[in-house]
């Protein structure tokens, strides 16, 4: 009987060490990425305010204001830079993509902007959801049209839209 507690205690410490050092290097890696890129962050957005970290499966993510803008930056697990997302107004679009929204989606109300910006290129991503879609759209730089996709509300969507009176455009 002795022996088998012994050989229990042996098993428990033995799983325990293990998950142990599972955590600290997980901790370890998380703090090491989230250092790396705070640093780059820093350099990228010198006027940052109210930032916040989340972790990522791919690496950390900064939630920030700038200025003017909610914003957030992504960074690999590494540390390195990989996109920024700011969120803006319709007004703030380049004018032929101003153009193309009063032309198509002349009555339907828009849910999201944002600028993405890689680095290399921005591009403009626009989500709109009308009574049966959601529609994603995105423009390069100069307004030019890159990708539109539209996928159906699922019925349950559009009864709880029709039960909360939500009236989209």
């Amino acid at each position: 009987m002795n022996q088998s507690l012994c050989k229990a205690c042996f098993i428990f410490t033995f799983f325990f060490a293990i998950f142990a050092c599972k955590n600290a290097k997980s901790e370890q890696n998380t703090t090491h990425t989230e250092g790396g890129a705070k640093s780059a962050f820093a350099q990228r957005f010198p006027k940052a305010q109210d930032i916040t970290w989340d972790s990522t499966e791919t690496g950390v993510v900064a939630n920030f204001f700038d200025g003017k803008h909610d914003s957030k930056a992504t960074f690999d697990a590494l540390g390195v830079f990989q996109y920024s997302a700011v969120f803006i107004e319709q007004e703030a679009l380049p004018q032929a993509v101003q153009n193309y929204l009063k032309e198509k989606y002349k009555i339907v109300e828009i849910a999201l902007i944002k600028m993405v910006d890689n680095g290399q290129k921005k591009t403009y991503q626009i989500e709109i959801e009308s009574n049966t879609d959601y529609i994603n759209i995105e423009f390069d730089n100069n307004g030019k049209l890159l990708k539109e996709t539209k996928q159906p509300l699922s019925t349950k969507e559009m009864q709880l839209q029709e039960e909360e009176g939500v009236e989209k455009k």
